[in-house]
């Protein structure tokens, strides 16, 4: 699937089905007390054409969408939709989904990770960087209260059933150069992409943000797979209360530049 949905000949379109999937996934959470309403499922965040036209496609990993991404008093205020059945239209999805860090984003969160893709030359603003990154789940496209962690055993087992091949259908279409994740461990075994590579480490911060010597040090992760008939690198870093929530703004573009050096060189 080396071009797959990702050809350019395809464009947004190629993408139907992974929209029709999400909703799919949405309507079959419909019966959960936890999913978040009136809402939409989301497939990505960013803007997808400076996305696929970026010298370094870049694509950041979470676990599920924040219940803040619709707020009560305005849910689509985050995104240019209304709530209506229109908004199933692929293309009127796409669009609005493209046009996230445009119109409201969730800025404390997404802020995060903006020094890492900084320093790989990279971000979820188009025309701030080089290149434009993308964020995806892992999970569930489904926004949730309470977030991931507070869910159920069952609940999370029935949301990633549709949402983690959904997530490999995604970046099998997106074929990331690089892709930047900061979640609990164990969900790096739900990667199910061919390895190419063991995962090794590629940097240790010994000090703390404010310069204090770790009790532990932070180790940075990495490991190749091969994805859409291309490799792809992937960048791990421990989960915090915030994606590399344990590193300092200094340190997330240091691992984001080294992130960018080992995917260049190839090794």
């Amino acid at each position: 699937m080396h071009n797959g949905l990702f050809a350019a000949s395809g464009g947004k379109q190629a993408l139907s089905r992974l929209v029709k999937l999400a909703w799919d996934a949405f309507d079959k959470a419909s019966d959960s007390p936890s999913r978040v309403a009136p809402a939409a499922p989301i497939l990505f965040f960013g803007d997808l054409d400076a996305y696929r036209n970026s010298p370094l496609r870049v694509v950041t990993v979470g676990l599920n969408p924040s219940l803040k991404e619709f707020p009560a008093k305005n849910p689509f205020r985050r995104f240019p939709l209304d709530g209506s059945d229109s908004d199933r239209e692929p293309g009127r999805y796409l669009d609005a989904m493209s046009a996230y860090f445009r119109t409201d984003p969730y800025g404390s969160w997404f802020g995060t990770f903006e020094p890492l893709l900084n320093g790989a030359g990279s971000s979820y603003y188009a025309g701030q960087a080089v290149s434009t990154a993308l964020h995806t789940d892992i999970c569930s496209p489904v926004a949730t209260d309470p977030t991931w962690t507070g869910l159920g055993k069952t609940e999370r087992k029935t949301l990633e059933a549709d949402g983690g091949p959904l997530w490999h259908m995604l970046l099998e279409a997106l074929r990331p150069q690089v892709v930047l994740l900061s979640v609990a461990k164990d969900h790096l075994g739900r990667i199910d992409f061919n390895p190419i590579s063991e995962w090794r480490t590629v940097r240790v911060f010994e000090r703390t943000k404010s310069g204090a010597l770790r009790r532990q040090p932070y180790e940075i992760m990495a490991r190749w797979y091969e994805i859409g008939g291309e490799r792809s690198l992937f960048v791990f870093g421990q989960a915090a209360q915030r994606p590399f929530g344990l590193l300092s703004d200094d340190q997330k573009r240091e691992t984001g530049t080294i992130a960018k050096e080992i995917y260049r060189d190839g090794g």
